[in-house]
């Protein structure tokens, strides 16, 4: 068989042969100024500086060095070097950063040193297209983490948790955003309180040390403006569980705008002075945006309250069963100087079902529509009695209650 070669087809065939057998060609190479440049601007929109003393770029890595954070009306923070690996150039200009990593923290008050370690953000996005009407221009990530924190006060560790970590998730849209906290292994040494007295009750009730967790779940509207904290708890074993929830609405990307405009006016203000009073006029009358929907407070009993009954009953010379007694007699006294009849029936009615049968107690307000914050602010100044009839105040012990907040 015969092959025929043309000078056409040795040309095509040379090229394909050349380019089989060189390397691949290399992306092009990371803006890490840019990226640098981009999150600096961007971390300033609410009043802050952030400044660094290089930009070390190693192919998808970037090394801030020297980071210096600076909030206005406070001493600037030194962050050391924050590492950002797997850092990606977005479609927009903007880019993704798959990890941050930042030095351990050491703040040193006084006899008092804070420690942080193990600092690490993940799924960062930094837009580039300098839009502010959406979340899409905001600064976000999907996590945050730590590893131990701690408070030690000379030289012995008051407080210390195993770690704090948050994920956050924006819906595709990014109309919504949703967050969940968990800080691990809490632990307060109470041995080592100063006051004597204090410290001998605190043996007394059995608590030289506390243990527990702490949670927060939140969900953000950013369409409607709604604020929902669904929980934010601290629970202490063998103590109980306190646990907060609210809703508001009115907290709009225009609303966070607003506030990041005022915050960065007053930064760039040299009479300090003016500043804080501008900002403070400025607050006010965002304010006006803002709108109560509902809150609750609620405690669940894990044993403090019979072990107070007990250490107070002591005091007293009598059993706890009779301090309980003793304590559901005096309550209409102690009630009257309150002032509300309707609020007053009702702490005594719950308080008598809690002390009988320690298990949880709540406070709640639902008003039947939402009440602007000015509104609150108002009564509050000039008739702080009629908060319980504007808010719709409510004491409930030992009943399952709904809770502020619609899931």
């Amino acid at each position: 068989m015969t092959v025929q070669y043309s000078p056409k087809r040795l040309f095509s065939a040379s090229l394909l042969a050349a380019g089989l057998s060189l390397p691949a060609l290399p992306a092009l190479a990371l803006d890490a100024d840019d990226f640098a440049t981009k999150l600096a601007a961007l971390s300033s929109q609410s009043g802050n500086r952030l400044s660094f003393s290089a930009v070390e770029p190693d192919g998808s890595t970037v090394v801030l060095r020297s980071v210096r954070i600076e909030v206005p009306g406070q001493a600037p923070i030194a962050a050391g070097d924050i590492t950002f690996k797997g850092v990606e150039e977005e479609d927009d200009g903007g880019y993704f950063v798959s990890e941050a990593l930042f030095e351990d923290v050491e703040v040193n008050e006084g006899p008092t040193t804070v420690t942080v370690e193990g600092i690490e953000m993940t799924g960062l996005s930094v837009p580039g297209n300098g839009e502010t009407g959406s979340l899409a221009g905001m600064l976000f990530y999907e996590g945050f983490s730590t590893g131990e924190i701690s408070v030690e006060t000379d030289d012995v560790r008051v407080f210390s948790m195993a770690g704090v970590d948050m994920q956050v998730e924006r819906q595709d849209d990014g109309s919504k955003v949703d967050m969940r906290m968990n800080g691990s292994d809490l632990k307060i040494d109470l041995s080592s309180i100063d006051d004597p007295k204090a410290r001998d009750a605190i043996q007394q009730l059995g608590y030289e040390t506390l243990t527990g967790d702490i949670n927060l779940s939140a969900a953000w509207d950013a369409t409607a403006g709604t604020v929902n904290m669904q929980e934010y708890s601290l629970n202490l074993d063998d103590v109980g569980r306190l646990s907060m929830s609210m809703e508001i609405s009115g907290y709009t990307v225009e609303f966070i705008n607003a506030m990041q405009q005022a915050q960065a006016a007053a930064a760039a203000n040299p009479d300090p002075q003016a500043a804080q009073q501008a900002l403070g006029f400025a607050m006010l009358g965002m304010l006006q945006q803002l709108n109560f929907n509902s809150a609750s407070v609620r405690f669940e009993d894990a044993s403090v309250t019979e072990r107070a009954l007990a250490f107070a009953g002591k005091q007293q010379g009598v059993s706890g069963d009779q301090m309980r007694m003793a304590l559901k007699g005096m309550l209409p006294l102690m009630l009257g100087r309150i002032g509300i009849p309707e609020l007053q029936k009702q702490i005594a009615a719950a308080a008598s079902v809690y002390l009988d049968n320690p298990q949880d107690i709540t406070i709640t307000a639902m008003p039947a529509s939402p009440v602007a914050v000015p509104v609150i602010m108002g009564a509050g100044m000039g008739d702080p009695k009629s908060l319980v009839d504007l808010l719709n105040v409510q004491i409930i012990a030992n009943k399952p209650v709904e809770v502020c907040c619609k899931q």
